[in-house]
């Protein structure tokens, strides 16, 4: 049985991103709510016009308050560029990390005090979108769910980490959750700085396209739509507490 055969209340976070936004529109799309939670950086698209049973937070999510009903959290918001994790890191810390610390906590405390109160409080299903760059360097093949995280940058470090909190607070405080991990997104809405977009951008202005480890790196990529329809299958299907890889079969 499906857990999204009735309508739902989704909070996105990051929802005006680039594979967020794709995610809000599918959802919308299948007749459900979403809030949604976007500091709205550089790379949100906040010129969308979503369809829908739609509602907007301009906020960082370290700094939410308080978090209304729902029956999934997906949290989409993150600091996602490796070169800028790099030169300046602490955005990554205070997004990736203390932003996925904050709403545990909120969720925490939040069944804390309908214990104390003594009013039914059921936990939402809490999804974080993850990446295969938590596992660091690969020779060849592919990464099985329960491969030893070895990150190389302080985004996959800050990515890491917001996955050690997950699971903590899952086992700790009974938090249900679900963790996918997907490979490099190409599509619609995608910000220039990322590499496909970049490359056609630079072919498009007549310059040099940038080529990383003298073209020797081979690189496994995904349509954002089909990454979007794995995300949706997991949140039906998905077992709780469990991991899930969303990607091509060839490289």
């Amino acid at each position: 049985m499906s857990r999204l055969e009735k309508k739902c209340t989704f909070i996105v976070t990051g929802g005006l991103g680039f594979i967020g936004s794709h995610f809000v529109d599918e959802v919308l799309s299948k007749g459900h709510k979403v809030i949604n939670y976007d500091k709205e950086t550089y790379a949100a698209h906040t010129d969308l016009k979503f369809s829908g049973d739609y509602e907007q937070i301009k906020i960082d999510i370290s700094d939410i308050k308080s978090l209304p009903y729902c029956d999934f959290i997906v949290n989409f918001a993150a600091e996602s560029h490796v070169d800028n994790s790099i030169e300046d890191s602490f955005a990554f810390v205070k997004s990736n990390i203390l932003g996925v610390y904050n709403i545990l906590e909120l969720l925490k405390n939040k069944k804390i005090d309908s214990l104390v109160s003594a009013w039914e409080y059921n936990y939402p299903i809490f999804l974080q979108i993850s990446t295969d760059e938590v596992f660091g360097d690969i020779e060849d093949g592919f990464f099985e769910e329960d491969a030893v995280h070895t990150p190389s940058n302080p985004y996959s470090a800050t990515k890491s980490a917001a996955e050690q909190l997950l699971v903590s607070w899952g086992r700790t405080f009974e938090i249900p959750f679900l963790i996918s991990r997907t490979t490099n997104n190409y599509g619609p809405r995608q910000h220039p700085e990322k590499l496909i977009p970049r490359a056609i951008t630079d072919i498009l202005n007549g310059k040099k396209i940038p080529i990383h480890g003298g073209g020797s790196y081979v690189r496994n990529w995904i349509h954002v739509q089909d990454n979007v329809e794995g995300l949706i299958k997991i949140l039906e299907h998905g077992k709780i507490n469990e991991y899930y890889h969303i990607a091509s079969d060839e490289e």
